[in-house]
């Protein structure tokens, strides 16, 4: 293996080392997917994943250039304009490779493949994921974002791929071997091989001491910077906490909301949750807003503050709530996938810049705020004449002032002297003064298709919050999105689930995350309305999974059907990440819908595939934190 990897490293260093006007649409043009068609006027030659760009391939003998990203994608768009805009680079990727373009978030199987390359190949994964293949599609370079051009002893992509040119003429046979080596070493990662034993209940414990340890109790959360807000081990701790009485569990958690609620990853003027923190005080977001993160982090707060009644989340909730329907929403009921971080600069309309739809110059504040509450708004967002960005070396963010609060609004009003109902009634004011003067700025993009698995997210949290707040409206509302996926994603006669919609018509085949999202999300639907319709799908949902994506031999869910014979892996993911994983999730409904419809066999399915992945949840349970609370769940089932 050591010996693979060297040759694979030195190759790359080889690799390395050698290395305007509108165009015509390209065939991107006739797809739905909003990120392909923010390329169907590139130069590049590009092709949608399919049998036309792969038998072009063979036929004449080419490499396959693939880049995978999405819509709302920051370093995408800078990409696409450097390099796919290019005229000298389209004319070599259009002369030489055949190119295509993947939309991550409507093929999640082709991305997990992809970025699995880029991280055994570069070392690292992240968007836009640049791959280079042989028609095989097996991958022999990898990287992220690209320059167009080699500068500062950085090479760039052209360089890179006159270097890809040279080396599929002259060395093919090395080509050829390293791709082979990588797909190899993709399988062993993707495929988490299987072998006799079972979890020890050591692991539950273990878990928690892990997430202790790595815990930062300054600012909350359980890495350095970029901080993600990771809900899958804030789940865990909670159920943890019940379990086994212990109030550092809670605690940790406790920590961790106020310091996002708190901090610039939430918005506090319109609601929502921003993707991530860039550093490790959750001040500065990367601004994007993805579906998924709504649904989670609301379920997330909604379990915290029934676990934990001191706290108020209550009115973050409602807030992050209502801006999902007010903003998110699909006429018909469905919600869509994502805001872009990027949008036109307020005060110069020939500019992009990131975060310009959110951020505020402290004079327009003081235009905007009576002297009442500019009192209280200042000292409690910390807004500076010179903006409240310490460090800012692009200089994105000079002079420009985030939403972020050091301490929380009783103590800004014990310092000022306030009472925390007038404190709360200024802000309130304030913040609404800055919403209606933020709806006259240009929005960002919308990235307006409707994926299966992310509705269920919300319509999770929409069933749990209508009962806890006790507003009914909440769960109209989820009933509505339940029942868009029911008619524009699902065929009740073949009970096939679709992945994705949008203007009119739905993508290709679902996923395993789509079912089992979907099915938990109908489960606790069923609890907040008591309506059994929603019971009977999931159950329908969950026979169709097991037939398509159940591993027999070894247990475990694939991530993918084997119906698209030009993936090389069929992956089975358990790592818990910024989602938890599909796996993890279809356990728990198995406990749950053995209990509920009386299937005693969905138990020992759920049983046998938590034990099958005993070895990585004995050896590195950081990883793992929601496939361990359905492990606590299976405990609370004996």
């Amino acid at each position: 293996m050591m010996k693979s990897l060297f040759f694979i490293s030195l190759f790359i260093l080889h690799l390395n080392a050698y290395a305007g006007s509108k165009a015509p649409a390209n065939r991107l043009i006739n797809e739905s997917s909003p990120y392909l068609l923010q390329h169907a006027y590139n130069p590049v030659d590009w092709y949608p994943w399919g049998d036309e760009a792969f038998q072009k391939a063979r036929q004449q003998d080419k490499p396959v250039f693939i880049s995978v990203g999405y819509s709302t994608c920051h370093w995408c768009h800078v990409m696409a304009h450097e390099s796919f805009e290019n005229p000298a680079i389209a004319k070599l990727l259009n002369q030489h490779f055949i190119s295509i373009k993947v939309d991550r978030e409507e093929r999640p199987d082709i991305d997990r493949i992809y970025i699995t390359a880029a991280e055994i190949l570069a070392g690292y994964g992240g968007w836009p994921t640049t791959i280079i293949a042989n028609n095989s599609l097996q991958p022999f370079f990898a990287s992220t974002y690209l320059p167009p051009f080699s500068k500062a002893g950085h090479k760039g992509l052209e360089e890179i791929l006159t270097n890809v040119i040279t080396l599929w003429r002259d060395q093919r046979d090395k080509v050829n071997q390293v791709a082979a080596e990588v797909t190899a070493l993709m399988r062993s990662h993707l495929q988490n091989q299987v072998t006799q034993g079972e979890v020890k209940l050591s692991s539950i414990d273990n878990a928690y001491l892990q997430f202790s340890q790595n815990f930062d109790n300054e600012h909350g959360g359980f890495s350095n910077a970029p901080k993600f807000p990771r809900t899958a081990i804030f789940d865990f701790l909670l159920m943890y906490g019940q379990s086994k009485p212990n109030n550092n569990a809670h605690s940790m958690v406790e920590n961790s909301l106020n310091h996002i609620l708190r901090g610039g990853i939430y918005d506090h003027v319109g609601g929502g949750f921003h993707r991530y923190s860039v550093d490790a005080q959750w001040q500065v977001p990367h601004f994007e807003k993805m579906l998924y993160d709504q649904g989670l982090i609301i379920n997330t707060l909604l379990d915290a503050a029934r676990l934990m009644p001191a706290n108020h989340y209550q009115r973050q909730i409602r807030q992050s709530l209502d801006f999902v329907i007010r903003q998110m929403r699909h006429p018909d009921g469905g919600f869509y996938s994502a805001y872009d971080a990027d949008s036109i600069r307020p005060d110069n309309p020939q500019q992009h810049g990131e975060g310009a739809y959110y951020v505020w110059k402290k004079s327009e504040l003081g235009q905007l705020l009576s002297q009442p509450e500019q009192r209280l708004f200042y000292p409690h967002f910390n807004i500076q004449d010179t903006g409240n960005v310490e460090s800012d070396p692009e200089k994105e963010f000079s002079g420009l002032n985030i939403l972020f609060a050091e301490q929380s609004l009783q103590a800004t009003a014990k310092t000022l002297a306030l009472s925390l109902p007038d404190a709360e009634s200024l802000i309130e004011s304030a913040l609404n003064k800055l919403l209606q003067q933020r709806r006259m700025r240009p929005a960002p993009h919308l990235d307006d298709k409707i994926i299966s698995g992310w509705n269920a997210l919300v319509i999770k949290a929409l069933a749990k919050a209508s009962t806890q707040l006790n507003m009914p409206q909440y769960r109209v509302a989820a009933e509505q999105a339940a029942g868009f996926i029911y008619r524009h994603l699902y065929d009740p006669k073949s009970k096939q689930l679709y992945r994705s919609y949008r203007n009119g018509k739905h993508s290709g085949e679902a996923y395993l995350d789509d079912y089992a999202y979907l099915s938990n999300a109908l489960i606790t639907l069923y609890k907040n309305s008591n309506d059994r319709q929603w019971l009977v799908w999931a159950s329908e949902l969950t026979e169709q999974q097991i037939k398509a994506f159940y591993d027999q031999a070894n247990h475990g869910f694939f991530d993918n059907s084997a119906n698209d014979k030009n993936i090389l892996i069929r992956s089975k993911e358990i790592y818990d990440g910024s989602m938890p994983s599909a796996n993890s999730i279809s356990i728990e409904n198995l406990l749950q819908l053995s209990a509920l419809m009386k299937r005693p066999q969905w138990k020992q399915l759920a049983t046998q595939s938590l034990h099958a992945f005993h070895q990585k949840l004995n050896d590195e349970q950081e990883n793992y934190p929601q496939m361990l609370r359905s492990y606590l769940l299976l405990l609370r089932a004996h």
